[in-house]
């Protein structure tokens, strides 16, 4: 199967997989609210791994405050982008501030850079993936009912369009061959 048809594969399931602490309930849509964030490096969740290790490119998503992602407190909405995958992380920088996304290079905020090769989105085939934080008020404007229950039912333009711009993002990389291919 084409990593484009994994990535369509993937975007079917029914509910996020979600890395839980120790302790916590895992799998998708197990993991209930933290007080203190789970580190993506830290992941152990088994199902999540195995899908991780047999695709080639992955984009995790993760929560952080405004002033975490170092965001000016005039425009708090951003998204920190990370990860190891320089090219991938250079298209969602061009989409996401296309669609008028305020983004933040995650070399600039160590904690919140996803360059360790335990991270999540770093176990792929390739060894590389992007992460992306987003600060609590970028989230805020994606949802008109901010809950677990209503998100899937009150998504804002906000949403589609971050959504459409990770899409882009994707869709550039796996377009532009290179290192999309492994012998």
């Amino acid at each position: 199967m084409s990593s484009a048809g994994r990535g369509r594969l993937l975007a079917q399931f029914p509910a996020p997989l979600r890395c839980a602490p120790p302790g916590r309930p895992k799998g998708r849509g197990a993991a209930p609210p933290q007080t203190r964030p789970q580190r993506p490096e830290n992941c152990d969740d088994k199902g999540a791994l195995s899908i991780a290790a047999a695709n080639l490119n992955a984009v995790s998503l993760h929560g952080c405050t405004a002033a975490q992602a170092g965001a000016p407190t005039s425009r708090p909405e951003a998204v920190v982008v990370g990860g190891l995958n320089a090219t991938l992380k250079t298209y969602l920088h061009d989409a996401l501030r296309a669609a008028g996304f305020q983004t933040i290079d995650g070399s600039t905020e160590p904690d919140l850079a996803g360059v360790e090769p335990t991270n999540i989105c770093n176990r792929m085939l390739l060894g590389k993936g992007a992460q992306l934080e987003l600060t609590t008020e970028l989230r805020k404007s994606m949802f008109t009912v901010n809950t677990v229950a209503g998100r899937a039912t009150s998504t804002t333009a906000a949403y589609n369009g971050f959504v459409a711009a990770v899409r882009t993002a994707i869709a550039r990389l796996e377009a532009s061959g290179g290192e999309q291919i492994i012998l």
